[in-house]
């Protein structure tokens, strides 16, 4: 549940001056705060508090490891999604339509409201600021450009030493770098969904009717590739990649649209779509929703793009040109785009909810919004992407032994050219080669902690993947209580092994995954883990963690240490 985070209120200028002027005169007294008290309480109308924050509900600021626990049991097996191929057979001339606009707010539980096609922490209609890191950061307040002009649109921020604190100072780990890339999966297959939390990979939504069986799209293939299509174009020119043929693998982050259904298939009220509003994108692994499977292709596209907009950090404008306009009813017929100007966002009922801190780096004030510029801000242009991410195994080394019952800490370290990409761990039986467990960072921990381990020898691989179907590999072997010596493989150095793919930025994608969600803290595949960070240091110590492994002595060290540091990898 989002929380709101209140600031300390802090005196503007004057009131500074004139508390420093009245502490310095009674510099003698042993106490002043009971006159700052006083004083605070005779002037409320001159201080001015910064605003409130809320934190970002799609995204975990202090993930735990991710656990995989060896004893616990397996998932049972899923009934198969049917193919994309097959959707005439789902074909039908009856469709339940849904009203295209929410008159009112529509209160979802669990502290979330719906705006129109948009759904937001409660705070936001009390003008809190969506934030990634409440606990850390604060809304700065801010007012027009200096000299009243219009902002340099060319720059993230015109006034980047002003920007509001949470606005674009993406945090330093992996995955979240800017510019990203990104991908859409326009879902016309169904799904079985949970409200428990948000994560396109596992079917979580916190939009979705736990246990309920999303239909599959009833407006037949050829109306489905033609949506597909027009969402497509609407994003030609960024780094978003629009697939639909096959799911993308749970390792990539990606935002899932569900393409037909009514609202009532959710939990949302009337409307012709729903998405969670996720400014900056933070959370990367959103779903949405599409309620007009017998609709026209162009107004079925229009309605995916808003709310993909949505999930990307747009909220509605009055642009009649734009596909955010509000209520889907624009003045202007067509297939429409985003707007490459500033439009003057909208409120329902009086009460409205955007990204106030990102609106004021493009247009200068809070309540207007630039598409293009906030998008650009955050994707990287579209282009084709030539260089293949890399990840390190950084902890436990090669060969390390652990005693029987002790849990093994596996550190790594992923890089790519661009933002956006993904890791996963598996762990294999080392004699057999038999895959035992398989598990994603979804929170970008860049740890994942092995439970319930039996003696034994292991292959632990980590693999990483971008938006261009690049993948990376490497791995190291570890033994647990009295395993049978001699094993072999690794490459002592948590060493890499590349295997590449061609990305395209078509509506198809070469890649699939038909797992069923899993929503426990501890799994073997798909971890979502809450909480603070935990596990070893950042430096890849072994923080006394028991591991036994032998090295050559001294005097050969040092004679290594020269051969050693060539090899260090250089980071960006």
């Amino acid at each position: 549940m989002p929380v709101a985070a209140d600031p300390p209120e802090t005196p503007n200028l004057g009131v500074r001056v004139g508390i420093l002027s009245l502490v310095v005169v009674g510099s003698k007294l042993r106490d002043t705060s009971p006159l700052l008290a006083l004083l605070a309480l005779a002037l409320p109308a001159t201080v001015s508090a910064r605003p409130t924050v809320v934190q970002n509900p799609n995204v975990n600021p202090s993930p735990n490891a991710v656990v995989i626990d060896l004893g616990a049991p397996k998932a049972a097996p899923t009934q198969p999604a049917p193919s994309f191929s097959a959707l005439d057979d789902y074909a039908s001339d009856t469709h339940k339509e849904a009203p295209l606009q929410l008159e009112a707010p529509h209160d979802l539980g669990n502290g979330l409201v719906q705006i129109g096609s948009m759904v937001v922490p409660q705070e936001m209609l009390d003008g809190a600021e969506m934030v990634g890191n409440a606990a850390d950061s604060f809304a700065a307040e801010i007012g027009p450009v200096a000299g009243g002009g219009a902002p340099d649109l060319n720059e993230i921020c015109a006034f980047p030493e002003e920007v509001p604190g949470g606005i674009y100072d993406y945090d330093a780990r992996p995955g979240g770098e800017t510019p990203r890339h990104t991908t859409v999966y326009l879902n016309y297959l169904g799904a079985t969904m949970s409200s428990s939390g948000e994560n396109s990979a596992e079917d979580l939504s916190r939009i979705a009717r736990t246990g309920h069986p999303y239909p599959v799209y009833s407006g037949g293939e050829t109306r489905a590739i033609a949506a597909a299509q027009a969402v497509s174009a609407d994003f030609d020119d960024l780094a978003v990649r629009i697939v639909y043929e096959e799911r993308p693998p749970k390792v990539l982050p990606y935002t899932m649209v569900m393409m037909g259904g009514h609202y009532s298939d959710t939990t949302a009220g009337p409307s012709g779509g729903v998405a969670p509003l996720d400014c900056e994108d933070f959370g990367q692994r959103n779903v949405c929703y599409m309620f007009l499977p017998g609709s026209p292709a162009v107004q079925q596209a229009n309605v995916a793009s808003q709310e993909i907009g949505h999930t990307l950090g747009l909220g509605h404008t009055n642009a009649s040109d734009s596909v955010m306009a509000s209520g889907y009813a624009p003045t202007q017929g067509g297939d429409l785009g985003f707007n490459d100007s500033c439009a003057d966002t909208i409120n329902v009922s009086g009460q409205g909810a955007a990204c106030t801190g990102v609106n004021r780096c493009h247009c200068g004030v809070p309540d207007a919004q630039h598409d293009k510029n906030t998008l650009f801000a955050t994707f990287a242009p579209a282009g084709i992407d030539m260089v293949e991410p890399t990840i390190e195994i950084t902890s436990p080394p090669d060969g390390t032994e652990y005693e029987t019952g002790e849990d093994v800490i596996i550190q790594v370290d992923p890089w790519d050219d661009f933002g956006g990409y993904g890791w996963q761990l598996t762990l294999e039986d080392a004699d057999t080669g038999e895959e035992l467990a398989q598990a994603v960072d979804y929170d970008r921990a860049l740890e994942f902690k092995l439970t319930g381990v039996p003696d034994g020898s292991y292959r632990a691989i980590a693999m990483v993947q971008d938006h261009a179907d690049h993948t990376t590999t490497a791995e190291i072997l570890f033994t647990v209580g009295n395993a049978a010596a001699g094993s072999t493989g690794g490459d002592g150095s948590g060493g890499q092994s590349s295997g590449s793919g061609s990305g395209t930025s078509g509506a198809t994608d070469g890649a699939s995954s038909g797992d069923s969600p899993d929503t426990s803290d501890e799994m073997t595949e798909g971890a979502d883990t809450d909480g603070d960070s935990a596990g070893q240091g950042g430096d890849g110590s072994d923080d006394g963690c028991g591991c036994r492994h032998s090295g050559p002595d001294g005097g050969t060290a040092l004679l290594l240490l020269p051969f050693a540091l060539l090899g260090l990898r250089r980071r960006r």
